[in-house]
């Protein structure tokens, strides 16, 4: 039975079409949902998550008002430093409603040591979750993408923005999005004379 389910597994996975672009994750599109095992189960609060516990009309976490989530891999040079980053955005906007997800799509042992590793060392309080299929990852990202690769999620699971690669500019650009749909940059415009 064992490896009737795996060999399913496979052919699921390997033997699938790539997505067309038009079925992919991207703006003003529901954001396909997923449950996937979580890396960092202690800190997150559970095991497996999916997005429908923070956005769709039977969301468990009413408190959601935006989600980012971003795709990672233990050899991707940018996602290293996007993760402490996005780690500080959580912690100064998670009372605020601010959600952040990262998925990991790394395939091999080795490389979901590491991310276990940069977790750890960066002190990764939100899910880091493990997408050692790619069964999501092809759902958003199809077959080529650049990593980092971050999509915010309103509370009604539409897509609002994608990022592509990490930088200064870009985490900037992030930051502002961010604040905007928290509905902070109204109130701070609202508190100036």
């Amino acid at each position: 039975m064992k490896r009737l389910c795996w060999g399913l597994l496979l052919c699921l996975t390997f033997g699938a079409p790539a997505l067309a672009d038009d079925e992919l994750a991207a703006v003003d599109r529901p954001a396909p949902m997923f449950r996937l095992p979580v890396y960092n189960a202690k800190t997150a609060g559970t095991t497996v998550l999916g997005l429908d516990r923070f956005v769709g009309p039977d969301a468990a976490d009413k408190e959601t008002r935006v989600v980012l989530m971003s795709f990672m891999a233990s050899f991707c040079g940018p996602c290293k430093k996007e993760m402490p980053y996005l780690e500080s955005l959580y912690e100064k906007h998670k009372a605020k409603g601010l959600r952040v997800v990262m998925v990991s799509i790394d395939t091999e042992a080795e490389g979901q040591k590491i991310v276990d590793e940069l977790i750890e060392k960066n002190k990764v309080t939100f899910p880091v979750l493990k997408d050692r299929f790619n069964l999501v990852a092809r759902r958003y990202l199809g077959t080529q993408s650049p990593l980092p690769s971050v999509f915010m999620v309103k509370p009604d699971g539409v897509v609002s923005a994608v990022h592509r690669g990490y930088n200064e500019e870009a985490s900037l650009a992030l930051a502002s999005e961010v604040e905007s749909a928290l509905g902070l940059k109204k109130e701070a415009a609202a508190k100036v004379p």
